[in-house]
């Protein structure tokens, strides 16, 4: 029997006010977000957050998605903040996969209404750039050329700085590469795009590549459009595909020679924040971070708007105060 034909099981109560959950009424539940997630083109990754933001649900109540209603959806929101005491961001995420897969429950035709739509998601705080500044940024250019693979490091942190990812630089191929850009084709939420790259990334870039030719074992794949293109040193993985553990590990050493508190993502953040700076149209740079929400790329050009707003009172008070004009 296909998934679509098998009916919503009922609930029934026992004495005591009591509900016992009926005869295969969980893996039935189960089944329907097995659905929606195979109705999905959803990034691996994706999929495993949606599949564990709807577990969260399951877990907490035996309630079918028939008899689920608005008071529920309201009853689970406060099991999250104050029983699992999620942050507001958590608890926002996992409402927002309880109402995507609630909408597309009725849009399917398996229940009458969306209960969820009465039910508004925690408000946050808008999002700032988290960038570093170019004191930061010098000091870990340093720190990676002392490393035991500079060539190799200082092309990572270089591409980091272009505003990719971690798991987006692990994921690139040698084909993705075209001396001048990089064509990113495993990204975040569809993401995808082309970055074009800076000469002295191109140099960092063409120097680890030159590098590799000449080390035995690193250029296992050798460069073919599918081959990594950047590749693994440890020695029981040397000539492989570097892994997100690579560059956090990585980042980790960074972090102890520096001295600064700071993660890989941070770069997308001084990327974003940079473009900004430099005057590039704000729609041209949310293209090429590859961002798809207004909203969010908001971050950026309001830490560019407090930046310039900060420069042009100081240029003005040079000429003279502008708050007691008779000093």
């Amino acid at each position: 029997m296909p998934l679509r034909d098998i009916p919503e099981p009922k609930l029934i109560t026992l004495d005591g006010g009591k509900i016992a959950p009926p005869l295969e009424s969980v893996d039935i539940r189960e089944l329907r977000v097995k659905e929606f997630l195979q109705a999905r083109s959803l990034a691996p990754k994706t999929e495993k957050a949606y599949r564990q933001d709807l577990k969260y649900f399951l877990e907490w109540s035996n309630i079918s998605w028939v008899e689920l209603a608005p008071r529920d959806v309201a009853q689970f929101k406060d099991f999250l903040i104050y029983k699992k005491k999620l942050a507001p961001a958590s608890v926002r995420r996992v409402l927002g996969t309880l109402k995507n897969f609630s909408n597309w429950m009725f849009r399917s035709g398996y229940v009458k209404s969306d209960p969820t739509i009465a039910v508004d998601l925690p408000k946050l705080k808008e999002p700032g750039a988290n960038n570093l500044n170019d004191k930061i940024v010098a000091d870990i250019f340093a720190a990676a050329s002392e490393t035991s693979y500079p060539e190799r490091n200082l092309a990572i942190v270089g591409v980091l700085l272009h505003g990719l990812r971690a798991s987006e630089v692990c994921s690139l191929n040698f084909g993705d590469y075209d001396g001048e850009c990089l064509e990113v084709k495993v990204a975040k939420a569809g993401s995808a795009g082309t970055v074009p790259l800076e000469q002295w990334c191109l140099d960092l870039i063409e120097n680890y590549l030159n590098w590799r030719r000449q080390m035995p074992g690193f250029n296992k794949g050798g460069e073919t459009s599918e081959a990594p293109l950047f590749t693994s040193c440890s020695w029981r993985n040397k000539g492989e595909r570097i892994t997100y553990d690579t560059i956090n590990k990585f980042c980790l050493q960074l972090k102890k020679e520096t001295g600064h508190n700071f993660h890989a993502h941070q770069f997308r953040h001084t990327f974003g924040t940079n473009l900004i700076m430099a005057g590039i149209n704000p729609y041209h740079a949310m293209t090429l971070m590859r961002h798809k929400s207004v909203s969010n790329f908001r971050r950026y050009t309001k830490a560019a708007d407090s930046k310039a707003a900060i420069k042009e009172f100081h240029g003005a008070s040079q000429k003279g105060s502008i708050l007691r004009p008779e000093l």
